[in-house]
């Protein structure tokens, strides 16, 4: 891992317990922001392991890690997905006045940030282990 990469993660995990404390709050659409940038940064670190740049976008972040996990089978793809949506998601939070984010967003966003920030910490302990002298 190099310095860019563990700064990422360093910042999800911190991000992603800004979201525990909040979770339960008055204020589901910043749980759910948070949470997306909680996964966010998790996704740049894995990344950032296997291309050692980033894209510029979001979009395009989130269509790399969806490439790097299309091949490991159905339920790592639901991780890919499950960044796209907490993208969307996010999206409606800070941009929509139709829709109304409310706590059970929030608490969902807080479940999927925690599933998937362990998932990329999984993903980068595995390229890690493959990476190293035999």
């Amino acid at each position: 891992m190099n310095d860019e990469d563990q700064r990422h993660m360093r910042k999800a995990l911190r991000l992603l317990q800004s979201v525990e404390r909040r979770a339960e709050s008055d204020q589901p659409e910043t749980v759910v922001s948070t949470a997306y940038y909680a996964m966010f940064h998790a996704a740049c670190a894995v990344v950032l392991q296997h291309q050692h740049r980033l894209p510029k976008t979001h979009s395009s972040l989130i269509g790399q890690f969806g490439l790097l996990v299309r091949d490991r089978g159905a339920e790592d793809r639901e991780f890919g997905s499950m960044l796209h949506e907490a993208f969307n998601l996010r999206f409606v939070g800070d941009y929509s006045i139709e829709e109304e984010i409310g706590r059970t967003n929030a608490t969902d966003a807080r479940d999927h940030a925690r599933a998937f920030i362990a998932y990329c910490r999984k993903l980068k302990r595995e390229a890690k282990r493959s990476a190293s002298p035999k």
